[in-house]
C-alpha cells in the first residue's frame, strides 16, 4: 500500500499561515512588504521577481525568521542610503512647455 503524503509548496504554506493569524496581520503585512524592499535592494535578490521577494518576507516575517527590530533597523538604513543618493543627484530644471514657444514667437 503506498501512502501519499500532501507536499505543500510555500504559498499553500503562506496561506494557512495568513488566514490562522492573529490580530497583528495587517501591521505584519507592512512590515514584510517593507522587508520585502529591502532584500531587493540586496545584490542575491536582484534578480528574484518581486512576487516571490513578498511571498519570502512574508514567511519571514509569521514565521519570525525576521523581527520587528531588524526591519526597523534596515529601513532607517535604507532611507539614509536613499536620502544620500537623492542628495548627489543633480536637480533638472523644469521649462514651463510656454516658456519655450513664446521665446520662439518673440524671436
Amino acid at each position: 500500500m503506498t501512502t501519499h503524503a500532501k507536499v505543500e509548496n510555500s504559498a499553500e504554506i503562506l496561506d494557512r499561515l495568513i488566514s490562522d493569524y492573529g490580530p497583528s496581520k495587517y501591521q505584519d503585512i507592512v512590515r514584510a512588504m517593507q522587508w520585502a524592499r529591502h532584500l531587493r535592494r540586496q545584490e542575491e535578490f536582484r534578480q528574484i521577481p518581486m512576487a516571490e521577494l513578498i511571498e519570502r518576507s512574508l514567511l519571514d516575517v509569521v514565521d519570525k525568521k525576521v523581527t520587528v527590530a531588524e526591519i526597523e533597523k534596515y529601513v532607517k538604513e535604507d532611507q539614509a542610503i536613499e536620502e544620500k543618493m537623492m542628495s548627489k543627484r543633480p536637480e533638472k530644471t523644469h521649462r514651463e512647455p510656454s516658456e519655450g514657444r513664446a521665446a520662439k514667437e518673440a524671436a
